[in-house]
């Protein structure tokens, strides 16, 4: 079981894999997947075995500019507390969810030890958005499907949420997170808590 969690989390490397993959168009949904993780595997294997700080500070530009932070952010305590919510709350629950979701991937990207990703192919998703299929490689593991949930803002595709193993939502699994911290605490109490959830990935082991 700790194998299967490792290789779902595993979601950020791109190395070309023996099995079949896309063909890339530059521009595409596709091709945004293939830049993030080709950046992140150069990224892993410069910080490999590198302090937790050292690696939140090489992971973060990467994660904000192909990710859509603001909107996963939003996502993940639902429209209505995120409209609720003043400008200035907005802002500052905005900037600790990025330093929390640098630290996950962080954490994550301990040592590179071999690990594959490769794109394979695209459908379309919700409310314009492309779903781009991947799948991680372990040596001598089993392939594990990750699908990326891309939504184009601008001139650029971003990725607004991506599913492990093909159905386990990212941003989900911070809602899950959330939510009783919220009820019970309210805004002061959830920035206090991913506070404390930012600084403990960096007692992880990693992957």
């Amino acid at each position: 079981m700790k194998s299967v969690i490792a290789a779902l989390l595993l979601a950020a490397l791109f190395v070309p894999g023996a099995h079949a993959e896309a063909t890339l168009t530059p521009g595409s949904a596709q091709a945004a997947v293939d830049d993030l993780q080709t950046g992140m595997l150069g990224i892993m294997k410069k910080t490999s075995g590198q302090p937790f700080d050292k690696r939140v500070e090489a992971l973060c530009p990467m994660l904000e500019t192909k990710m859509d932070v603001k909107l996963q952010s939003a996502m993940a305590i639902g429209r209505s507390i995120w409209d609720s919510w003043s400008e200035d709350q907005r802002t500052t629950y905005v900037g600790k969810f990025r330093q929390y979701l640098c630290a996950i991937y962080a954490s994550r990207f301990k040592n590179f030890t071999g690990q594959t990703l490769a794109v394979t192919g695209e459908r379309p998703g919700p409310s314009g958005t492309v779903i781009v299929n991947s799948e991680v490689r372990i040596p001598q593991e089993a392939s594990i499907p990750i699908d990326y949930v891309m939504r184009k803002t601008g001139d650029a595709w971003r990725v607004s949420d991506l599913y492990l193993g093909g159905r386990v939502s990212e941003v989900a699994l911070r809602r899950s997170e959330f939510a009783g911290v919220l009820r019970s605490q309210g805004f002061d109490g959830l920035i206090a808590a991913i506070a404390t959830k930012t600084a403990a990935q960096g007692n992880k082991a990693g992957y």
